[in-house]
């Protein structure tokens, strides 16, 4: 797994401010990547997140990369990287009416995540943006990312499976 220097700085930090809170986010980091362990780098889903409020641009800070990666992925910097799943952070309902044209983009309609019906509406505008957030968007990415091992009841309030069919 990838250095997870995003992640290791806001625990120190929070060691030093919220020690409370810094022990729930050490356990609950701890727990996914125990769980997923065994799920060897390649094998693990990569993905791609485009923001509607930046004009569908690819969306990659260090701290999006820890989430994806402590929930069992890779996050990637372009759509020609082929992800295996695609997230789309809305930012208004107008998302609903451009996205069917950003997906039949020739590049991006022939990725491994269109193909697959894996494109995902995240509607939370911060995600991936409020180190205050982390642990909950991690939990977001989990459920997405490793379906099989977790539930964290964000589906439907945080984020939203898009039927491409």
């Amino acid at each position: 797994m990838q250095d997870l220097n995003f992640y290791i700085t806001l625990l120190q930090y929070m060691q030093q401010t919220e020690p409370n809170l810094a022990e729930d986010l050490e356990e609950e980091v701890n727990i996914l990547i125990h769980k997923l362990r065994f799920i060897p780098e390649d094998q693990r889903p990569s993905t791609l997140i485009l923001t509607q409020q930046s004009g569908f641009q690819p969306l990659f800070n260090e701290q999006l990369a820890d989430s994806i990666a402590i929930a069992g992925g890779k996050l990637l910097v372009e759509k020609y990287d082929n992800p295996s799943h695609l997230f789309v952070i809305q930012d208004n309902e107008k998302l609903y009416t451009d996205l069917p044209g950003l997906l039949q983009d020739e590049i991006l309609c022939r990725t491994g995540a269109v193909q697959s019906n894996n494109v995902y509406i995240i509607q939370k505008r911060n995600f991936g943006m409020e180190r205050t957030d982390f642990l909950h968007d991690i939990e977001i990415c989990a459920e997405i990312v490793q379906p099989k091992y977790f539930i964290y009841g964000r589906k439907g309030t945080d984020w939203v499976p898009f039927d491409i069919a």
